[in-house]
């Protein structure tokens, strides 16, 4: 894969499908009509990721929140796989991120091209070095980390002989533009050596195009 020859755009859908592949299949085709390359989801097994917090007294709401709208809107796996499918039928690459090991797994047996990580997974080495190890292209993110925990990562990755980009990302949502910081995707770049890409949180689209005026 070679990152050089031109902008790779990745349409995020996530879990805007709401729980319906039909709404999914909607979705993908705006990112066929928008002239997007990939079309990324997520993949999460919540029984492995998440405890029930009603069992617990002392614990604040978030995670039962986040677990609520999760156990609502996620899809199962061989759901995904439809829609994996029918992103290819539409001249697009289907992209996704595994938040656990059941989940990367389930997509290793689907045959995915290549992964995408989460912010929140970049000091998850277990993970990261299993998705490296299979030598298929992978995104990963750093927006909630700090530099030597990127420079942590990278090695890692290089040790495994990881085929990767790392994406600038401000995990704030949505990021004020004041903190984008796109200049820090040069240091991403001296950190890995490699190509570098951006994932953005923020409003409209003009601090994408600044970020592909910059390489």
């Amino acid at each position: 894969m070679n990152l050089n020859e031109s902008v790779f755009i990745i349409a995020e859908i996530g879990i805007n499908h709401n729980g319906d592949v039909e709404l999914g299949k909607k979705l993908i085709d705006a990112c066929s009509f928008a002239g997007a390359d990939c079309a990324k989801f997520q993949m999460r097994n919540l029984k492995e990721l998440y405890r029930d917090s009603n069992n617990y007294q002392d614990e604040d709401l978030s995670s039962q929140y986040v677990l609520d709208l999760l156990n609502k809107f996620n899809l199962e796996n061989d759901q995904l796989f439809e829609l994996f499918d029918y992103t290819k039928s539409r001249g697009l690459l289907p992209l996704c991120t595994p938040w656990d090991i059941s989940s990367f797994l389930a997509l290793e047996d689907y045959g995915i091209w290549a992964y995408k990580s989460a912010s929140a997974d970049l000091t998850n080495h277990e993970l990261l070095k299993g998705i490296g190890l299979t030598g298929k292209p992978m995104f990963v993110s750093t927006g909630m980390s700090t530099e030597q925990e990127i420079v942590e990562t990278t090695y890692l990755l290089k040790r495994t002989k990881a085929d990767f980009t790392l994406l600038h990302c401000n995990s704030t949502y949505p990021a004020p533009f004041k903190d984008v910081n796109l200049n820090y995707m040069s240091n991403l770049e001296k950190i890995s050596g490699r190509p570098v890409g951006y994932s953005g949180h923020e409003r409209g689209t003009s601090i994408a195009i600044a970020a592909v005026a910059k390489g």
